[in-house]
């Protein structure tokens, strides 16, 4: 039936805490909180790569601002320098102070740059020991000098603003690519995140609805009666433990519906043996009485020459027949069986028969029921046996409250209709409560036997007091419940 244990299943004892729902819960929070973590710290690291492509990038930018700066001093200066070197030959031009400005400018510039690369050292002394040298000696060759070393300074600071410009642009495009990447893993990340654990979810609670749904189903099955088949269960959790109990409990509404229809049997047989006896003496009296007197009027004749007095006898032996006779044919219209299955029965017909068979038991002998049929009730679609085993049943028991109380007033037993409705009333002048244990019982199985035909039973302690027992029919059988 199922793949677990039966020990597994009988026990009582809590659900191990790995096999819970609570824990299984559990798992997949710190499932998904790991998951989260995971993703965090991975997309952290691509980040922290992509911000330190960011701080090059802005290394870069600084170093070409400081190099364009420099660039364009030494630019400047070049100018002038060229502007004084090129005067009249044989013409020492005198050190302007323009001159000193720039260079004190270019090495201020070149300070800025020795923090990016030492290098631009090397060209900061070219210019510085050319600088010294026209200082010395501000004669036209070194303003040549001069004017050369500037240049080649300036060539030199133009040419690594180019590669440093086309380092920019390789990085501005790998920070450009790695920001691209960085957001494609994150939505990535996410939607991985989002079918995993969206599937995991669905998968869990889609079972757990599947399971829940065969459980309900499984359990209407048992209250509708159909309990030969166990709900298979394939879980270790509170459901299956749920579900492990339910197929329990259909085993013991069976074990018990069995023992309920044994105790039923046992009792039904022991109702029947009584009845019986019961008739038998009943008949018994009622054919023995006859006989008696036609025994005892034909011993008479015997001697009897009076042709009045003989015809006299005749009549006592003939109606005394005809008295037995009556009480045979009362008797086997009684007790002839009736069918179980549901059809149109006679109600009046049905409680005169439970009338008459239960005025032959000797125990009611005192007791006097009165019979009053609606002459208008129409045919009635139900099971005659059911209402015969019930009629028999209560005017047995208000018979013997009657007995018991020792009134001699009648019982009365009357049929009517109402609408759709038939109406068996039994009315017994006596005080009908409390019930005991027994009739409690009674009214349990007389519901039982009535709620397939859609009957109702009513009691009832109205005043007078008087006993009300109250059956409730419907005419054409509908509500019943096949």
């Amino acid at each position: 039936m199922d793949d677990l244990p039966e020990a597994a299943a009988s026990d009582a004892s809590p659900v191990p805490v790995w096999r819970s729902l609570k824990a299984r819960g559990w798992l997949a929070a710190v499932a998904l909180l790991a998951y989260l973590l995971g993703s965090a710290a991975y997309l952290s690291h691509e980040r922290t790569r992509v911000l330190d492509s960011v701080a090059a990038l802005e290394q870069l930018q600084r170093h070409d601002k400081a190099l364009a700066l420099a660039e364009a001093a030494v630019g400047a200066a070049v100018i002038d320098v060229a502007e004084i070197s090129s005067a009249a030959a044989g013409e020492d031009p005198p050190l302007p102070q323009e001159i000193v400005l720039y260079m004190e400018n270019c090495n201020r510039l070149f300070a800025a740059l020795d923090a990016f690369d030492p290098a631009y050292a090397l060209l900061q002394k070219a210019v510085v020991r050319s600088y010294e040298g026209l200082r010395a000696a501000p004669v036209r060759a070194n303003w040549i000098d001069m004017r050369e070393t500037l240049h080649r300074t300036a060539e030199a600071l133009e040419g690594r603003r180019g590669s440093l410009a086309l380092q920019i642009d390789a990085l501005t495009r790998g920070y450009q690519r790695q920001y691209e990447r960085v957001t494609l893993e994150s939505w990535v990340l996410a939607v991985v995140g989002f079918l995993l654990f969206g599937s995991l979810a669905a998968w869990t609670f889609g079972r757990l609805a599947r399971d829940i749904r065969a459980l309900e189903a499984h359990a209407r099955r048992i209250v509708r009666g159909e309990r030969g088949v166990a709900l298979p269960v394939g879980r270790a959790d509170e459901l299956g433990r749920l579900m492990h109990a339910v197929n329990r409990m259909a085993e013991d509404l069976d074990e018990r519906e069995r023992q309920i229809e044994l105790d039923g049997e046992r009792r039904s047989h022991a109702e029947k043996m009584r009845s019986v006896a019961a008739l038998a003496a009943g008949v018994a009296h009622e054919v023995n009485n006859p006989l008696a007197v036609i025994s005892g009027t034909a011993q008479v004749l015997r001697s009897q020459t009076d042709p009045v007095e003989i015809e006299a006898g005749a009549e006592i032996i003939l109606e005394q027949a005809q008295r037995a006779g009556q009480a045979a044919r009362a008797l086997a219209e009684a007790a002839a069986p009736n069918p179980a299955a549901s059809d149109w029965l006679d109600l009046n017909a049905l409680v005169q028969r439970v009338v008459q068979l239960n005025g032959y038991d000797k125990r009611w002998r005192g007791v006097r029921v009165e019979f009053e049929p609606d002459a208008a009730l129409p045919a009635v679609h139900s099971s005659a046996d059911a209402l015969q085993q019930v009629l028999m049943l209560w005017l047995a028991s208000g018979c013997d409250a009657l007995q018991r109380e020792g009134r001699r007033a009648a019982a009365q037993v009357r049929t009517r209709g109402a609408g759709r409705m038939a109406e068996v009333l039994m009315l017994f002048p006596v005080a009908g409560e409390p019930w005991d244990s027994a009739h409690q019982r009674d009214a349990q199985l007389t519901r039982a036997l009535l709620a397939p035909l859609g009957g109702r039973l009513v009691l009832a302690q109205d005043a007078g007091p008087v006993l009300r027992i109250q059956l409730t029919l419907p005419i054409d059988g509908t509500g019943r419940k096949d």
